[in-house]
């Protein structure tokens, strides 16, 4: 069944042509070792060749350096070239980015590199189905916009295949159980400190038990019907004249999907390469084109901003004198792993996590920590910006106080106001970052369940 999969995929979506060279991505786990062996079993009958690649990341010692050895050997058990290539331990640590995200962009460099290297056409990786239903769910708890939630698709760059995309991962096991493939184990996979390892493991199985058993197949068919959307939109988002400066009137007359985009698309072409636009500063640049929002500026990244000028959107240095809009409220997790502007919010409970030290915070970076009493709070906790009439009572303090008579006492710049961390629950404010917490949430010797909440202000190239 795997393998009349993977070949109406490679026909249904063009992914080969005869003549062909086949870049195959191994990692040496079950997912890949099995694409590398349906390609193979396909590659005569459709007039294709293969040729391996993979990567030793020099994270993992010895065990990379024997995932890299069995690659080697799987290929040549097949007759099949590789290239193989070892990254010196610590050359992903400096990249400004987290090591999981400096791990797949070396990766997909050194994929490029490799099929230039050996004339490959297409590049071809083993996602399965159960990896589109987690990336859906991760982009969705992470708040993303529709391109997040399209999953992952079957072609990308026209160069990026995924044959496998449309196979769940226990029909790749059973694949492999019945032809006794040898394979090899990431323990990475199970460590549950990755949120995607963690929707793997506990979020998908528990709806498959109490909501739907077929949910991973559900997820995988919205997301497919969602990319086909998607592709649709780009197009007619692609026909609309774009560049910096754009003109607002127009802007205004797009519907939104088609506006978001131009949007996305200018914004890209502006900033420097490599810079990170997220979803939250597009809507922030959108509502500058709302009744009111001419005269406010939307802080980007490599210290930038975008306002209106002359009914015109332009990008330039930040005007000292503007407003900055605040970043987009976001929930936070009891347990896990959040970001809110330039903050990445990290939240754990229990007493352990209590009494660890403060982490290294990267010099000059801000960084606030604070232990509150969970069992005091009123879930859900969200990080937001400062609103006008806040007021909690800081604990020590005589009564409740306005957060913006506590910022002119503190001498925080207006400027900045908005853009200083506020947690709040259903109750109210409960800690503002650099203050003391809220008297009613503070945790106290008689505390059972401690919350810790730690900020580390990051560049902007790293959101």
């Amino acid at each position: 069944m795997v393998l009349s999969m993977v070949r109406r995929a490679l026909l249904r979506h063009g992914m080969v042509r005869a003549g062909e060279t086949i870049l195959v991505a191994v990692s040496g786990g079950v997912d890949s070792v099995v694409l590398l062996h349906c390609l193979d079993h396909l590659a005569a009958p459709l007039g294709f060749r293969l040729h391996v690649a993979h990567l030793d990341h020099g994270l993992r010692g010895e065990a990379g350096a024997a995932d890299a050895a069995f690659v080697r050997e799987v290929a040549a058990s097949l007759g099949l070239p590789a290239t193989v290539k070892h990254l010196p331990p610590g050359a992903l640590a400096a990249r400004g980015r987290s090591l999981q995200e400096a791990a797949r962009a070396a990766r997909y460099a050194f994929l490029a590199e490799a099929a230039e290297g050996v004339g490959a056409t297409r590049i071809a990786v083993a996602h399965t189905a159960d990896d589109v239903a987690e990336t859906v769910l991760m982009n969705l708890l992470r708040g993303s916009g529709p391109a997040g939630l399209r999953g992952i698709p079957p072609i990308r760059d026209r160069r990026i295949i995924r044959p496998l995309l449309t196979v769940r991962r226990q029909q790749v096991e059973a694949f492999a159980r019945a032809r006794r493939l040898r394979f090899r184990l990431d323990p990475s996979n199970a460590d549950p400190r990755f949120l995607r390892n963690r929707i793997r493991q506990r979020l998908l199985p528990f709806l498959e038990k109490e909501f739907n058993p077929q949910v991973v197949e559900c997820v995988a068919r919205a997301a497919a019907l969602l990319e086909e959307d998607h592709a649709y939109l780009e197009g007619e988002a692609g026909s609309v004249p774009g560049g910096i400066p754009l003109e607002a009137i127009p802007l205004r007359a797009l519907p939104a999907p088609i506006r978001r985009r131009v949007l996305l698309r200018a914004l890209r072409a502006d900033l420097s390469p490599g810079s990170r636009v997220r979803l939250e500063h597009v809507l922030a640049v959108e509502a500058l084109l709302e009744p009111g929002g001419e005269g406010g500026a939307v802080r980007l990244p490599g210290d930038l901003e975008a306002r209106i000028q002359d009914e015109r959107l332009v990008i330039g240095p930040p005007d000292t004198g503007k407003a900055d809009f605040p970043p987009l409220p976001v929930t936070l997790p009891l347990a896990g792993e959040t970001r809110w502007g330039s903050f990445r919010a990290t939240a754990a409970l229990g007493r352990e996590a209590a009494d660890a030290s403060a982490r290294e915070t990267g010099g000059s970076r801000a960084y606030f920590r604070v232990t509150l009493d969970a069992d005091r709070l009123h879930p859900p906790l969200t990080l937001r910006a400062w609103q006008p009439g806040d007021a909690y009572r800081p604990t020590g303090a005589p009564g409740r106080r306005k957060l913006q008579d506590l910022f002119t006492d503190a001498k925080v710049p207006r400027g900045r106001r908005r853009r200083v961390p506020v947690l709040a629950d259903t109750a109210g404010v409960v800690w503002v970052a650099g203050f003391r917490p809220d008297a009613r949430a503070a945790a106290t010797s008689a505390t059972t369940r401690p919350l810790t909440l730690q900020l580390l202000e990051e560049p902007p190239d790293a959101l």
